[in-house]
């Protein structure tokens, strides 16, 4: 087994369930982490570990190699979905980031160390880049926002994340079009992430209400007529929130609780809650919202 494991210099470190966290996940916190899972038997495992070794060597440090026996592991391949041998993933801040299965010519597998290595070290970056991308998101700076997150593609096309916080910005910025491109085109994985959730459910909201704008004057000469109308008033809402206005949407519907907590099974109170969401609860005029929401439920 000697041509798997390589020199005693370059080997990979054999790792189990005693010291997969300490090796792996934790260790991924200081340098990119590539595990490679293999057994005894596979004949491609013996092709791909010592070119995988031999550039992993030229990396000069940058990332750190272990393998893990499926045979003698069971657990940890079932944990991380491992369907095939040999298959190789590679961990940063903790989290597997990017992989592939089956053997891969030196060439291919060369450009898959320098993408890893270009994001080792930068795994706080990037967390704080997120932060503050999703920070800008929340007080509508869309444009500083836009730029984050384009950065954050660029070091990392795979982020959902980042993705994520770009349909935010477009939504934002009222180019639904270009947002529903996006999602359009997503895969399931995608689609499941939170972030990805949550950005879908901004871009549906915007959609509907857009679709609202229109009744803008409509809606406020129904409730200038009749304050009462509460149906007018959920209109006005989604049409002053399409148009950017949000405290003025958020208002309306406070204002119909205030008449009729209970109206068409709380449709204004949800649609208040999906207001809050989209926005997020460090939006100014969602944390006022809230202040005077929970002022009327428990006045």
């Amino acid at each position: 087994m000697e041509h798997i494991l390589g020199t005693a210099a370059s080997a990979p470190i054999d790792v189990d369930m005693n010291n997969f966290m300490a090796e792996v996940v934790e260790g991924s916190s200081k340098q990119p982490v590539i595990v490679q899972f293999w057994a005894p038997w596979c004949g491609p495992c013996k092709q791909l570990g010592p070119v995988l070794e031999k550039v992993v060597a030229a990396a000069n440090g940058k990332v750190k190699m272990v393998r893990v026996n499926i045979d003698d592991n069971q657990q940890i391949a079932q944990q991380l979905r491992v369907q095939s041998v040999p298959t190789v993933y590679a961990f940063v801040d903790g989290q597997p980031v990017d992989g592939f299965a089956g053997a891969q010519p030196e060439s291919t597998l060369t450009q898959f160390i320098e993408k890893v290595s270009a994001l080792g070290g930068a795994g706080a970056d990037i967390a704080s880049m997120l932060e503050a991308g999703n920070a800008a998101v929340e007080t509508q700076d869309f444009a500083s926002a836009m730029q984050m997150f384009q950065q954050l593609m660029e070091a990392d096309p795979e982020s959902a994340e980042a993705l994520a916080g770009l349909v935010r910005c477009l939504t934002g910025m009222k180019d639904h079009q270009a947002a529903r491109e996006i999602v359009d085109q997503l895969n399931d994985e995608f689609r499941e992430k939170p972030a990805m959730q949550a950005a879908i459910l901004a871009l549906e909201l915007a959609e509907r209400a857009a679709e609202s704008a229109g009744n803008l004057d409509v809606a406020q000469a129904a409730v200038d007529a009749n304050p009462n109308d509460l149906q007018a008033r959920q209109d006005l809402a989604m049409a002053l929130f399409a148009t950017g206005d949000n405290a003025g949407a958020m208002a309306q519907l406070l204002e119909s609780i205030r008449i009729d907590r209970g109206w068409n099974e709380d449709a204004a109170r949800l649609q208040l809650l999906e207001f809050f969401k989209t926005l997020g609860a460090a939006n100014p005029d969602v944390i006022t919202a809230r202040r005077q929401l929970s002022t009327l439920l428990f006045a």
